[in-house]
């Protein structure tokens, strides 16, 4: 019998352009490390994308072909019938959805083995439909865990309509799931599961829980350097030599508090007329409108600086330089952002405050000593706490990032995946 562990995701395996990408690349770097010591045949599916599209990502596709070969695996590739040219084509897809979850199951009936331990990670609200699917496996050990980073009724994404049948869709698949023995939803947070519980009804109990994390690894050749400001000439700014920098970054979607960040910005901009406002937010996460009125408000307001570019070295960059002063995660729909995790990570021996959301999972992030807290949906209360942020010493600034350094190791995602892995059993 061999210990099979299949991992199945839209982003990440193939292309690389949001936050899940960072989950299965830390996912995939976390079990190459992982695997020189547990013998474990890994698989991982995803959704099938054109090497010659904008979104098909190289070192990502190889990264995944070395992990199975490795290990002894399949690469399985699932339906897309948009022929994967853009990263929001399926996700806004029903139909697009049960054709991944559908082939999904065909694959599995041919690669998975009778005696094997079978485990899999289904990342994402498109893969909870696998549960329509997973009936046509027959006599095969295969347990599910289901592993939404959204849901309907707490993420405001797409129209009125679709987001009703997307309610609707996750409703059935929830209680679907839950009626399976077999089958696990696992919440990316507490804060997550809290509105899981009271949206849909689930309960979770004590080993339910996934925390985001990061392949500490990846970063240590930005974490070794610091930076000047003029090292933004290299992605067009230009700003003053002695100006200090407001940072945030994430998706142009409306779960991320971009808007909310810019019109607390608009109330103190003229209290601190040497800070700019930095925002890295790529449109590629179809809220166009969105993206639009982050750039009208910006038109309006002095000094701000919008960056619709997905490159993950512009928000690394930013993070070591050493202008930098606040870093504002102010996320309101979010179970568990990467950002956060990132600004904990690059604030070692820096100088930049973090100013959190209190309304989402960035609260599974930090404990009240590690940065100052706001509600985004306060303008008011916002714009004081940039302020406040902006005025905290040197000494005030270290202390907190000390803090943060010695919270660190907890979001160590080979810790996270071997205690998961641990935890159902199966090391």
């Amino acid at each position: 019998m061999q210990k099979h562990l299949i991992i199945v995701s839209y982003d990440g395996i193939s292309t690389y352009y949001c936050g899940i990408g960072t989950t299965m690349q830390d996912t995939i770097a976390s079990l190459n490390e992982l695997t020189n010591s547990e013998k474990i045949k890994i698989s991982l599916a995803y959704i099938s994308a054109d090497p010659k599209g904008d979104v098909f990502n190289k070192e990502c596709y190889q990264n995944s072909v070395e992990l199975v070969k490795k290990t002894g695996g399949n690469l399985i590739p699932l339906c897309n019938g948009t022929a994967g040219s853009g990263e929001f084509d399926m996700w806004q897809s029903f139909p697009q959805w049960e054709h991944a979850c559908a082939s999904l199951a065909t694959s599995l009936s041919m690669v998975l083995k009778d005696e094997d331990d079978n485990v899999l990670m289904l990342h994402d609200t498109p893969f909870l439909l696998f549960h329509k699917f997973k009936q046509q496996i027959f006599g095969k050990k295969l347990r599910c865990f289901y592993m939404p980073r959204s849901s309907g009724l707490n993420h405001k994404f797409g129209d009125e309509e679709w987001r009703q049948k997307r309610v609707e869709l996750e409703k059935e698949a929830f209680q679907a799931i839950q009626n399976d023995f077999q089958s696990t939803v696992f919440a990316i947070g507490r804060n997550f599961a809290q509105h899981l519980t009271n949206d849909y009804g689930l309960s979770f109990n004590e080993n339910d829980y996934l925390i985001n994390g990061l392949y500490l690894g990846r970063y240590k050749r930005f974490l070794d350097k610091k930076f000047n400001v003029a090292e933004l000439n290299r992605f067009g700014i230009s700003i003053n030599q002695d100006s200090k920098i407001i940072f945030s970054w994430g998706r142009a979607s409306v779960a991320k508090g971009l808007k909310e960040l810019l019109e607390a910005w608009r109330e103190v901009a003229n209290s601190l007329p040497n800070h700019y406002m930095i925002i890295q937010a790529p449109n590629n996460s179809g809220e166009n409108n969105y993206f639009q009125l982050l750039k009208q408000i910006a038109e309006e307001t002095p000094r701000i600086i919008i960056i619709d570019d997905f490159n993950p070295e512009i928000w690394q960059t930013v993070l070591r330089i050493q202008n930098t002063d606040i870093v504002c995660i102010p996320s309101t729909m979010d179970p568990i952002p990467h950002t956060a995790i990132e600004a904990k990570l690059f604030s070692t021996d820096m100088n930049y405050v973090v100013v959190g959301s209190k309304v989402d999972g960035v609260k599974d992030i930090y404990a009240n000593n590690e940065c100052v807290w706001v509600n985004p949906y306060d303008k008011k209360d916002f714009a004081e706490r940039i302020l406040e942020a902006s005025k905290l010493t040197k000494e005030e600034r270290k202390n907190i990032n000390e803090s943060n350094r010695k919270s660190l190791p907890a979001f160590d995602y080979v810790k996270t995946i071997k205690e998961f892995l641990a935890r159902i059993k199966f090391i």
